[in-house]
């Protein structure tokens, strides 16, 4: 809010003086007119919230100014300075307008507190003024869009809910009867919390308002409906960028997943009907090599490593699809524990090594000086670890460089993966984390790959409560950060130590 403006009129200039030193240092911009007509001339001119009065002056007196500044400007607050001798004068002064007096002498606190007080009530008048212009405005814009969309809402599938700040529904399209179920009649004029009937739909709107962000959840069978739902809410602010209300737009997706049920159903029928046999290739494979009368250098040594390379990626493709089916169904179980961040790490660096090795890529492994654990399915967590150092290596051409770095930061373990590889387009960058999406070009023709495992990494950092972020540059190469809330470290106890201590 602007800074007051103060203004003293009176024809002594110990007075000006005096009260101009009392409220120094208050935030207010003062200025000063040793008469009637001059203060007058200054109200006109500049304009002020506060005006300092003195009721006995030449020329145009104290009633004279007063009587000026209540008609021609009447939100100016007016105190009126008199002596004590005159106090009937300055009551007479209040029943035409003035706020207050303050006699003469005065001190310096008693001057600051009756202007101080002129202020808060200057101050709460205009807030008074925008709440109730604010209020109109709502009230008005309301009324105009509900003219306006009512024939927009009467052709729309969806169901669409309006509300005011509060939570009130003030308008509704006839689809929202029929997907929501609402039973009450009316609707409209109703807190939402009593036609919708589930605390997590009606606690979406209000988050929406208060955080003035679009939430989007989905409502299973059973909760707001019959019907399997996914909700929209966005809030609704006014010119001056104040929160007005909200629209939430509800989805029947009932059909949507029953396709991706079944379309679960059928990646895991396949996975699990592939893997069995795919398993038995590669151990036979694994003995023909091994009883070869070749050397290693022949040509029959170096088919059969091709052959089990590939053979491992259809494996790992499978335990992806498998692992994916089953957290999109819920069927996943994660067998939380404790487990040590770098101790994960250190056996993925002894595994890749030899990845990076036949690519003569330069691995630099940065561990935060701060050991840290975090509590995670084991499993898992390596395997989505596994999958994006992976990437980075066969992303990266010949001789290239993969720095990987730890770091504990505000009660989270980061671990950041950043390649030299070809980078990945802002095209291309939104959907790196869709299952089956695949970057085409010329630099990724040669690369195999199903597209499963960043989806699978999104799905398993994100059941662990973290998030993954990823930041890359065409041709310049790309960076994974996945962050995890830390642990307090497992401390042994006397018998696990014993136990531990025991011979084989």
């Amino acid at each position: 809010m602007a800074e007051m403006r103060v203004l003293i009129i009176d024809d002594e200039e110990v007075i000006r003086e005096g009260v101009q030193r009392a409220l120094s240092n208050r935030g207010y911009v003062i200025a000063k007119a040793e008469n009637g007509e001059a203060g007058i001339e200054m109200i006109r001119d500049q304009g002020f919230d506060i005006v300092l009065l003195d009721l006995m002056m030449p020329g145009i007196d104290g009633f004279g100014v007063l009587e000026w500044v209540k008609e021609h400007q009447p939100q100016i607050e007016v105190i009126v300075i008199t002596g004590f001798a005159t106090v009937s004068k300055a009551v007479s002064a209040m029943k035409q307008g003035a706020f207050d007096f303050v006699g003469k002498p005065f001190t310096p606190d008693y001057i600051r507190i009756v202007v101080s007080r002129a202020a808060d009530k200057i101050k709460l008048e205009r807030e008074t003024h925008r709440l109730r212009e604010e209020h109109t405005l709502n009230i008005a814009t309301i009324q105009n869009e509900q003219s306006r969309l009512k024939t927009v809402f009467g052709c729309m599938a969806e169901a669409v809910v309006i509300t005011d700040n509060t939570g009130v529904v003030v308008h509704h399209n006839p689809a929202a009867i029929k997907i929501l179920e609402i039973q009450t009649d009316p609707v409209i004029g109703k807190d939402i919390a009593q036609s919708i009937l589930d605390t997590n739909a009606v606690e979406m709107v209000h988050q929406a308002m208060a955080k003035q962000v679009v939430v989007t959840r989905e409502f299973q069978p059973g909760t707001i409906s019959r019907k399997y739902l996914r909700a929209h809410c966005a809030p609704v602010t006014s010119e001056s960028g104040r929160v007005i209300g909200s629209v939430t737009a509800f989805e029947d997706i009932s059909t949507h997943k029953e396709i991706d049920r079944m379309k679960s159903d059928f990646v895991a029928m396949v996975a699990h009907e592939l893997k069995s046999p795919l398993a038995s290739v590669e151990q036979m494979i694994y003995a023909l090599q091994v009883g070869c009368k070749y050397e290693s250098g022949q040509a029959c040594s170096t088919m059969h490593k091709r052959i089990t390379v590939r053979t491992r990626d259809l494996l790992r493709m499978i335990d992806n699809l498998l692992n994916l089916s089953k957290m999109e169904n819920g069927t996943v179980e994660f067998n939380l524990e404790p487990v040590r961040g770098h101790e994960v790490l250190d056996h993925i660096l002894d595994v890749v090594r030899e990845q990076a090795e036949n690519k003569e890529i330069t691995i630099a492994y940065m561990p935060s000086d701060e050991d840290w654990w975090f509590n995670v399915d084991y499993d898992h967590i390596r395997t989505a670890f596994m999958n994006i150092i992976s990437n980075a290596l066969k992303y990266t051409p010949q001789g290239g460089r993969v720095e990987i770095a730890t770091t504990v930061i505000g009660g989270f373990a980061n671990l950041s993966v950043q390649d030299s590889g070809i980078g990945i387009s802002d095209e291309d960058l939104p959907h790196i984390f869709d299952r089956f999406f695949r970057v085409k070009g010329k630099a990724t023709r040669h690369i195999t790959g199903s597209g499963l495992g960043l989806s699978l990494v999104k799905e398993v950092v994100e059941a662990h409560q973290g998030y993954i972020d990823v930041h890359s540059e065409l041709g310049e190469g790309t960076c994974f950060t996945l962050s995890f809330p830390i642990t307090e470290p497992v401390k042994a106890t006397p018998e696990h130590v014993a136990a531990e201590a025991q011979p084989g």
